[in-house]
């Protein structure tokens, strides 16, 4: 197993390097080659002292530690805290050659586009309890998709469509929500109309999120 905290501490009189293999012979060793890969991908300087890194460098040290590691399982709690958007993505394509060798990766973060990138399966926790748990596809499925088209005539009567929620026509241009099994009949009667443009997204990892916490975004007591 392989771990990396949100919050890292590093001991400050050595250098990044010297941290790296002193966790890595807690573990049993690392491999060396990929060692240095990873220090080339994170740009992390391995000759510093680590009092002297900033918060995105101890995050790297850490990520570097672990993913030079050849293990079964990968504990991520925040990794990306503190990095820059290029090392956000380099930790990314490094999640996903991970998960293209075998190896499982369990991750926990705020940041949900990155879930959304890399995540199998997804777990929504809500007060210390799991509220939500499945695939993307799965999850995408208990809420409505958005859909904004322009067609021909107006579509004054999609109201009457099933499944079909809240239209805003305005002339020609029409948005709404759909719930998922009934997107069909929805594309089916705009096309009836005359679809001159249209586009349909499922919900988004942050819908799905805010639908277990939006009364607290809501009210500001809370």
């Amino acid at each position: 197993m392989a771990y990396v905290p949100g919050d890292v501490a590093l001991w400050p009189n050595l250098t990044g390097g010297e941290v790296i293999d002193v966790l890595g012979r807690m573990r049993g060793g690392l491999d060396p080659a990929r060692r240095t890969e990873m220090l080339e991908r994170f740009e992390l300087d391995p000759r510093k002292r680590s009092r002297t890194y900033s918060k995105g460098n101890r995050q790297e040290v850490a990520l570097v530690a672990a993913l030079a590691a050849r293990a079964e399982l990968y504990l991520f709690d925040e990794p990306t805290s503190g990095l820059d958007p290029l090392m956000e993505a380099e930790f990314q394509r490094a999640v996903q050659e991970l998960r293209a060798e075998g190896a499982t990766v369990l991750l926990s973060s705020h940041i949900l586009a990155e879930a959304e990138a890399l995540a199998d399966r997804v777990s929504i926790i809500r007060a210390g309890r799991v509220v939500q748990t499945g695939s993307l596809t799965d999850l995408r499925q208990l809420i409505r998709t958005t859909v904004v088209a322009e067609t021909d005539r107006p579509a004054d009567r999609l109201h009457e469509v099933p499944g079909v929620h809240d239209p805003q026509v305005d002339e020609r241009r029409v948005v709404f929500e759909v719930d998922s099994h009934h997107l069909q009949a929805a594309l089916t009667a705009l096309t009836a109309l005359g679809v001159r443009s249209l586009t349909a997204h499922p919900p988004t990892l942050e819908e799905l999120f805010l639908r277990h916490y939006g009364d607290r975004v809501a009210d500001p007591a809370s």
